[in-house]
Protein backbone atom coordinates (compact mmCIF):
# COMPACT_ATOMS: atom_id res chain seq x y z
CA UNK A 1 0.00 0.00 0.00
CA UNK A 2 2.67 2.65 0.46
CA UNK A 3 6.82 2.39 0.06
CA UNK A 4 9.05 1.51 -2.39
CA UNK A 5 7.71 -1.81 -2.94
CA UNK A 6 3.83 -0.23 -3.13
CA UNK A 7 1.64 -1.71 -5.85
CA UNK A 8 -2.22 -1.86 -6.83
CA UNK A 9 -4.64 -4.34 -5.77
CA UNK A 10 -4.65 -5.20 -9.59
CA UNK A 11 -1.63 -6.23 -9.74
CA UNK A 12 -1.92 -8.21 -6.62
CA UNK A 13 -4.34 -9.87 -8.11
CA UNK A 14 -2.21 -11.14 -10.99
CA UNK A 15 0.29 -12.48 -9.42
CA UNK A 16 -2.02 -14.20 -7.12
CA UNK A 17 -3.30 -15.35 -10.77
CA UNK A 18 0.05 -17.34 -10.96
CA UNK A 19 -1.12 -19.90 -7.70
CA UNK A 20 -4.55 -20.65 -9.54
CA UNK A 21 -5.02 -24.28 -10.86
CA UNK A 22 -6.13 -24.57 -14.35
CA UNK A 23 -8.99 -23.71 -15.07
CA UNK A 24 -10.17 -21.86 -11.93
CA UNK A 25 -12.62 -18.92 -12.93
CA UNK A 26 -12.10 -15.60 -11.77
CA UNK A 27 -14.70 -13.38 -9.86
CA UNK A 28 -14.18 -9.49 -10.01
CA UNK A 29 -16.11 -6.52 -8.79
CA UNK A 30 -16.03 -3.09 -10.40
CA UNK A 31 -12.41 -2.23 -9.21
CA UNK A 32 -11.23 -5.34 -11.25
CA UNK A 33 -13.37 -4.85 -14.01
CA UNK A 34 -11.12 -3.66 -16.33
CA UNK A 35 -9.37 -4.94 -19.48
CA UNK A 36 -6.00 -5.27 -18.24
CA UNK A 37 -7.36 -8.05 -15.97
CA UNK A 38 -9.45 -9.59 -18.33
CA UNK A 39 -6.39 -10.19 -21.36
CA UNK A 40 -4.05 -11.41 -18.12
CA UNK A 41 -7.01 -13.75 -17.33
CA UNK A 42 -7.54 -14.91 -20.65
CA UNK A 43 -3.51 -15.15 -21.50
CA UNK A 44 -3.25 -17.58 -18.49
CA UNK A 45 -6.22 -19.19 -19.10
CA UNK A 46 -8.95 -18.56 -16.80
CA UNK A 47 -12.52 -17.72 -17.72
CA UNK A 48 -14.03 -14.87 -15.88
CA UNK A 49 -16.68 -13.35 -14.63
CA UNK A 50 -16.25 -8.87 -14.23
CA UNK A 51 -18.20 -6.60 -12.80
CA UNK A 52 -18.39 -3.15 -15.09
CA UNK A 53 -19.13 0.20 -14.04
CA UNK A 54 -22.04 1.22 -16.16
CA UNK A 55 -19.96 4.05 -17.88
CA UNK A 56 -17.81 1.09 -19.03
CA UNK A 57 -20.04 -1.28 -20.42
CA UNK A 58 -22.15 1.48 -22.50
CA UNK A 59 -18.67 1.81 -23.85
CA UNK A 60 -18.15 -1.59 -24.80
CA UNK A 61 -21.88 -2.26 -26.24
CA UNK A 62 -22.23 1.03 -28.12
CA UNK A 63 -25.21 1.87 -27.07
CA UNK A 64 -27.64 2.15 -23.87
CA UNK A 65 -27.81 -0.58 -21.69
CA UNK A 66 -31.03 -2.67 -21.10
CA UNK A 67 -31.73 -5.17 -17.91
CA UNK A 68 -31.67 -8.86 -19.42
CA UNK A 69 -29.27 -7.99 -22.06
CA UNK A 70 -26.84 -10.91 -23.27
CA UNK A 71 -24.87 -10.08 -26.02
CA UNK A 72 -21.50 -11.05 -27.36
CA UNK A 73 -18.87 -8.33 -27.38
CA UNK A 74 -15.14 -7.94 -28.25
CA UNK A 75 -13.20 -6.14 -25.74
CA UNK A 76 -10.35 -3.98 -26.78
CA UNK A 77 -8.12 -1.84 -24.88
CA UNK A 78 -8.72 1.99 -24.41
CA UNK A 79 -6.23 4.50 -24.81
CA UNK A 80 -6.07 4.32 -20.74
CA UNK A 81 -5.66 0.62 -20.73
CA UNK A 82 -3.01 0.77 -22.84
CA UNK A 83 -0.97 3.57 -21.05
CA UNK A 84 -1.63 1.84 -17.52
CA UNK A 85 -0.41 -1.86 -19.46
CA UNK A 86 2.62 -0.61 -22.11
CA UNK A 87 3.09 -4.46 -22.91
CA UNK A 88 -0.11 -4.77 -24.52
CA UNK A 89 0.42 -6.27 -27.83
CA UNK A 90 -1.56 -4.36 -30.84
CA UNK A 91 -3.66 -6.71 -31.67
CA UNK A 92 -4.58 -7.05 -27.95
CA UNK A 93 -8.77 -8.07 -27.54
CA UNK A 94 -10.77 -10.49 -25.44
CA UNK A 95 -14.20 -12.05 -26.51
CA UNK A 96 -16.82 -12.24 -24.57
CA UNK A 97 -20.38 -11.51 -23.09
CA UNK A 98 -22.21 -8.78 -21.50
CA UNK A 99 -24.98 -9.81 -19.44
CA UNK A 100 -26.57 -6.96 -17.66
CA UNK A 101 -29.03 -8.25 -14.58
CA UNK A 102 -30.43 -5.59 -11.90
CA UNK A 103 -30.10 -4.81 -8.20
CA UNK A 104 -32.65 -3.86 -6.51
CA UNK A 105 -32.48 -1.09 -3.95
CA UNK A 106 -28.92 -0.55 -5.06
CA UNK A 107 -27.58 2.46 -5.69
CA UNK A 108 -26.32 0.96 -9.36
CA UNK A 109 -29.40 -0.39 -10.05
CA UNK A 110 -27.79 -2.30 -13.35
CA UNK A 111 -24.97 -5.19 -12.73
CA UNK A 112 -23.13 -5.38 -15.59
CA UNK A 113 -20.85 -8.75 -16.27
CA UNK A 114 -18.22 -9.36 -18.99
CA UNK A 115 -17.83 -12.81 -18.69
CA UNK A 116 -16.17 -15.66 -20.93
CA UNK A 117 -17.83 -18.34 -19.83
CA UNK A 118 -20.38 -20.15 -21.98
CA UNK A 119 -22.96 -20.61 -19.16
CA UNK A 120 -26.69 -18.91 -19.65
CA UNK A 121 -27.52 -15.94 -17.89
CA UNK A 122 -29.43 -18.11 -15.24
CA UNK A 123 -26.11 -19.22 -13.88
CA UNK A 124 -23.77 -16.42 -14.29
CA UNK A 125 -25.42 -14.34 -12.50
CA UNK A 126 -25.72 -16.69 -9.56
CA UNK A 127 -22.38 -17.34 -10.07
CA UNK A 128 -21.38 -13.81 -9.64
CA UNK A 129 -23.26 -13.73 -6.60
CA UNK A 130 -20.75 -16.06 -4.82
CA UNK A 131 -18.33 -13.40 -4.72
CA UNK A 132 -20.24 -11.86 -1.84
CA UNK A 133 -19.18 -15.09 0.36
CA UNK A 134 -15.56 -13.72 -0.26
CA UNK A 135 -16.59 -10.37 1.47
CA UNK A 136 -17.68 -11.19 4.29
CA UNK A 137 -14.88 -14.25 4.80
CA UNK A 138 -12.85 -10.89 4.87
CA UNK A 139 -15.11 -9.23 7.18
CA UNK A 140 -14.78 -12.19 9.77
CA UNK A 141 -10.78 -12.07 9.40
CA UNK A 142 -10.48 -8.37 9.89
CA UNK A 143 -13.08 -8.08 12.31
CA UNK A 144 -12.95 -10.79 14.48
CA UNK A 145 -9.47 -12.33 14.13
CA UNK A 146 -7.98 -8.88 13.81
CA UNK A 147 -6.21 -9.01 11.04
CA UNK A 148 -7.13 -5.31 9.46
CA UNK A 149 -4.40 -3.72 11.22
CA UNK A 150 -1.07 -5.60 12.29
CA UNK A 151 1.20 -4.25 15.29
CA UNK A 152 4.24 -6.58 13.98
CA UNK A 153 6.78 -4.90 13.24
CA UNK A 154 8.95 -7.84 11.08
CA UNK A 155 8.08 -9.71 8.18
CA UNK A 156 8.49 -13.27 10.03
CA UNK A 157 6.31 -12.13 12.91
CA UNK A 158 3.77 -11.00 10.12
CA UNK A 159 4.44 -14.13 8.53
CA UNK A 160 3.16 -16.02 11.89
CA UNK A 161 0.47 -13.59 13.06
CA UNK A 162 -1.24 -14.56 9.43
CA UNK A 163 -0.68 -18.17 9.71
CA UNK A 164 -2.04 -18.43 13.05
CA UNK A 165 -5.18 -16.64 11.66
CA UNK A 166 -5.41 -18.61 9.23
CA UNK A 167 -5.55 -21.55 11.39
CA UNK A 168 -7.91 -20.55 13.31
CA UNK A 169 -10.52 -19.48 10.84
CA UNK A 170 -10.21 -22.74 9.29
CA UNK A 171 -10.56 -24.13 12.84
CA UNK A 172 -13.76 -22.50 13.11
CA UNK A 173 -14.69 -23.18 9.02
CA UNK A 174 -14.63 -26.91 9.63
CA UNK A 175 -16.58 -26.41 12.78
CA UNK A 176 -19.20 -24.73 10.81
CA UNK A 177 -19.23 -27.80 8.42
CA UNK A 178 -19.78 -30.48 10.72
CA UNK A 179 -22.44 -28.66 12.79
CA UNK A 180 -24.04 -28.05 9.72
CA UNK A 181 -23.48 -31.86 8.40
CA UNK A 182 -25.17 -32.18 11.89
CA UNK A 183 -28.37 -29.86 11.23
CA UNK A 184 -28.83 -30.66 7.51
CA UNK A 185 -28.48 -27.36 6.25
CA UNK A 186 -25.98 -25.55 4.34
CA UNK A 187 -22.48 -24.35 6.31
CA UNK A 188 -23.01 -21.02 5.42
CA UNK A 189 -26.74 -20.58 7.30
CA UNK A 190 -24.66 -20.14 10.10
CA UNK A 191 -22.87 -17.33 11.96
CA UNK A 192 -18.90 -17.46 12.00
CA UNK A 193 -18.83 -15.13 14.95
CA UNK A 194 -21.45 -17.58 17.02
CA UNK A 195 -19.46 -20.57 16.02
CA UNK A 196 -16.03 -18.80 17.11
CA UNK A 197 -18.11 -17.59 20.02
CA UNK A 198 -18.74 -21.54 20.93
CA UNK A 199 -15.58 -22.58 20.39
CA UNK A 200 -13.80 -19.96 22.53
CA UNK A 201 -16.02 -21.12 25.23
CA UNK A 202 -15.77 -24.90 25.22
CA UNK A 203 -12.43 -25.30 23.55
CA UNK A 204 -10.71 -24.82 26.79
CA UNK A 205 -12.82 -27.85 28.29
CA UNK A 206 -12.05 -29.76 25.48
CA UNK A 207 -8.49 -29.38 25.66
CA UNK A 208 -8.67 -30.73 29.58
CA UNK A 209 -10.51 -33.37 28.59
CA UNK A 210 -9.21 -36.91 29.23
CA UNK A 211 -11.41 -39.48 27.22
CA UNK A 212 -12.97 -39.88 23.67
CA UNK A 213 -16.42 -40.04 25.85
CA UNK A 214 -15.49 -37.11 27.59
CA UNK A 215 -14.57 -34.90 24.55
CA UNK A 216 -17.97 -36.31 22.64
CA UNK A 217 -19.98 -35.47 25.20
CA UNK A 218 -19.02 -31.91 25.64
CA UNK A 219 -19.23 -31.78 21.43
CA UNK A 220 -22.33 -32.51 21.50
CA UNK A 221 -23.25 -30.30 24.72
CA UNK A 222 -21.72 -27.30 22.25
CA UNK A 223 -23.89 -28.82 19.27
CA UNK A 224 -20.57 -29.72 16.90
Amino acid sequence: MSGPQACSEQQLAVQAMEQLPAGAILLGDRNFGIFGMAWKAQQRGHPVVLRLTEQRAKKLLGRALEPGLDQEVVWRPSAWDRQTHPDLPAEAAVSGRLVIGTCPGARAPLLCLFTTLPLPVEEVLPLYGLRWNVETDLRSLKQLLRLHQLSCRSAAMMEKELVLAMAAYNLVRAVMWLAAERAGVPPRRLSFSAVYGAIECFLPYLLAAKTKRTRDRLSARAGL
